[in-house]
């Protein structure tokens, strides 16, 4: 089989002759590119062709989404050391402002868009303005470079809450307005889903087979009463209409998420992307196993495990015990991505011990 077809396989339920490995390699790439810091065999490869090297599959290579607006613009210019976002409606304009790290390979908002209340209707006006289409051009030109390497999956915007807390308010805003003006913010959060309607609209009708919910959930920024009242009700109402039309789900939580164990089984979605076990998070893979209640594992190797405090020989028992507690309902991966000082060797090794497993 290929790893195409063990993805889709995977995701229906159906055998295969063994797990796939598909671990992100871009931070890893692009940062040690920059830097000139790649290992001599890599200096000159493209990254399709350090996958290819290493032996392992790829799961992102683009978002095949175009937005347009009729009434609104989304301008962006460079600053010092980052990049000025305006978001420019008849009714106002709102500033964003991102702050690249040291070396330009990472990035934090340094200044959310709506900070008062007053700007609230500002965002409104310009969400509700968004048009989102499916880019099959694009769509055909991902699916053509992965080929028999994955299938086109991606990330697409945020549910309403964590739209709030991760790009428009951050999080201590988000909770200080949820509990002072609780009416007002719930009636924001309802628009903001109203305006996704055509979003999800495009996604169920595309012709991708796999959708990430890109929430990157953590437990201490959506406990459970905020989980259950402004997310679970969001992944049901589009999974439902996602899974109606053919599609397979995941949902990135690669967080802290021991509180919110007893909800995992209860998810819509047909797997979980990025949860994060012990020594690196807080549960261990037996907690997640038991929680997940047979939804698919995809990742669950710790970044830390491809650092020089941990062997080669404590990697593999770990991916061993993975492969053990999910197999076959895994494609394995590393919680989250592996790190710029990561050993990509220790990658090499993985795909070792996964193609020595074949059934």
């Amino acid at each position: 089989m290929t790893d195409r077809e063990r993805i889709l396989a995977t995701f229906r339920g159906e055998p295969t002759d063994r797990i796939v490995w598909q671990p992100r390699l871009e931070h890893w790439y692009h940062y040690n590119r920059k830097m000139g810091s790649l290992p001599e065999r890599y200096a000159e490869m493209e990254l399709v062709e350090v996958y290819d090297d290493v032996g392992c599959s790829i799961r992102y290579a683009g978002r095949p989404l175009r937005v347009s607006y009729d009434k609104c613009n989304l301008r962006s210019e460079l600053c010092d050391a980052g990049r000025v976002t305006y978001y420019e409606t008849p009714i106002g304009t709102l500033t964003e402002v991102i702050q690249y790290g040291e070396h330009g390979t990472s990035a934090h908002r340094a200044k959310f868009p709506v900070e008062r209340l007053e700007d609230i209707p500002v965002m409104e006006y310009f969400l509700a303005d968004e048009r989102w289409e499916f880019d099959d051009e694009q769509f055909e030109s991902i699916e053509e470079r992965l080929g028999d390497r994955g299938v086109c999956q991606f990330y697409f915007s945020r549910t309403p809450l964590k739209r709030l807390i991760i790009n428009f308010m951050g999080f201590e805003n988000t909770i200080y307005m949820l509990t002072d003006h609780r009416e007002r913010m719930d009636q924001f959060l309802a628009h903001i889903e109203r305006c996704d309607d055509h979003l999800f609209d495009a996604l169920a009708a595309s012709p991708v087979q796999i959708l990430n919910f890109g929430d990157n959930i953590d437990a201490f920024l959506t406990p459970p009463p905020l989980f259950e009242r402004y997310l679970m009700p969001v992944y049901e109402r589009r999974c439902e209409q996602l899974h109606a039309a053919g599609k397979f789900t995941h949902i990135h939580m690669d967080g802290n998420l021991r509180p919110l164990l007893p909800l995992l089984s209860r998810l819509p979605q047909h797997g979980i992307e990025a949860p994060t076990p012990l020594p690196q998070g807080d549960v261990t893979c037996e907690e997640l196993a038991e929680a997940m209640g047979g939804k698919i594992m995809i990742d669950g190797v710790t970044c830390l495990h491809f650092l020089p405090q941990y062997s080669y020989e404590e990697l593999a028992e770990f991916v061993l015990r993975l492969v053990d507690l999910f197999a076959p309902g895994c494609i394995l991966g590393i919680s989250d991505e592996i790190s710029p000082p990561g050993d990509i060797e220790k990658v090499r090794m993985v795909s070792e011990i996964v193609e020595g497993l074949k059934a």
